[in-house]
């Protein structure tokens, strides 16, 4: 098993972050990406992934931290002007342990609950600079040849017409194009994280060449019924090569597990779910997530050994 999604570097893990991990591996788990959500925890993701082989980085700055004001960038990023933020990011990004950018997106979930509180031209605003440090972060992913990890909530229509235009504009984001047979080559890779798309998302995310879907515990939550059946109409719509698992750790706990902390070692309920909705075996998922997983991040070599 391979968790692409993990925050090990959160305050919740601070007291046996390390029995986390050994538990994860011991059960069999190959690799986790453990995600960035701002310049400290990324460097603290970093720190993380320098002392243990089969753990990686991503480095990215969380959608909510441009929608906290109406300046940019937000309180929480005080001391960086809107150019040296993203400079300190590629900075950081440049570490050999970091495989991705992210995670960066756009959420709208939590700006609508402030409506109250915000004129619709306040609102726009921050919407705006999310668009605007999404934009910035995939053109990092693009300029170092890093695939971009995504967060979306209720701004799918927004999300898809960023990232078709960034498609639409270069023409390395080609499918046709093989980083193998050009690796000097770059071409644009995303994972929607924690997907939760609608059917007509699925159907226009899937047309893109090289996206990616994860999916967190979330799938399997029985209630509400009518979310679950959309997510599981997911599972079922996209194919198993464009799959991912993602524990979201320490946050969106399986059912099984609910009430409990997160951790990498709960990605098995999400296999048993996957494996339940396609009709397939839990191997199967396992195996071949997991080959996602390598080529999506180019981890193979220090995990060749490691994979059947």
């Amino acid at each position: 098993m391979i968790d692409t999604h993990s925050h090990l570097d959160f305050p919740e893990l601070d007291e046996d972050r390390e029995e986390v991990i050994s538990r994860f591996f011991e059960s069999g788990g190959k690799a986790i990406i453990n995600v960035g959500v701002d310049l400290a925890r990324s460097r603290k993701s970093i720190e993380i992934a320098k002392e243990h082989k089969n753990i990686f980085s991503s480095a990215g700055i969380h959608p909510d931290f441009f929608s906290q004001g109406l300046t940019f960038p937000s309180a929480s990023l005080a001391g960086f002007s809107r150019p040296n933020l993203f400079l300190e990011l590629k900075k950081i990004a440049k570490h050999e342990k970091v495989v991705a950018i992210g995670e960066t997106g756009l959420d709208y979930c939590r700006i609508r609950y402030s409506i109250q509180h915000k004129t619709q031209k306040e609102l726009e605003k921050i919407r705006e600079n999310q668009k605007a440090g999404f934009i910035e972060q995939i053109k990092i992913a693009r300029e170092l040849d890093l695939p971009v990890i995504v967060h979306c909530r209720e701004a799918w229509e927004d999300l898809y017409e960023i990232i078709s235009k960034f498609y639409q504009s270069s023409t390395l984001s080609s499918p046709d194009y093989s980083s193998e047979d050009s690796p000097e080559l770059s071409f644009l890779k995303f994972v929607l994280h924690c997907y939760s798309g609608e059917r007509k998302d699925t159907e226009k995310f899937l047309k893109l060449p090289n996206v990616h879907f994860s999916f967190s515990g979330n799938i399997t939550y029985p209630k509400p019924a009518e979310r679950a059946e959309k997510l599981s109409d997911a599972v079922r719509e996209i194919p198993l090569d464009r799959i991912m698992l993602d524990s979201d750790s320490p946050f969106l706990a399986p059912q099984a597990m609910r009430g409990k902390r997160n951790e990498p070692i709960f990605i098995k309920y999400i296999v048993k779910k996957i494996a339940e909705i396609k009709k397939i075996s839990e191997k199967e998922v396992e195996t071949i997530t997991d080959e996602n997983a390598i080529r999506f991040f180019r981890i193979g070599e220090n995990l060749k050994n490691l994979v059947n």
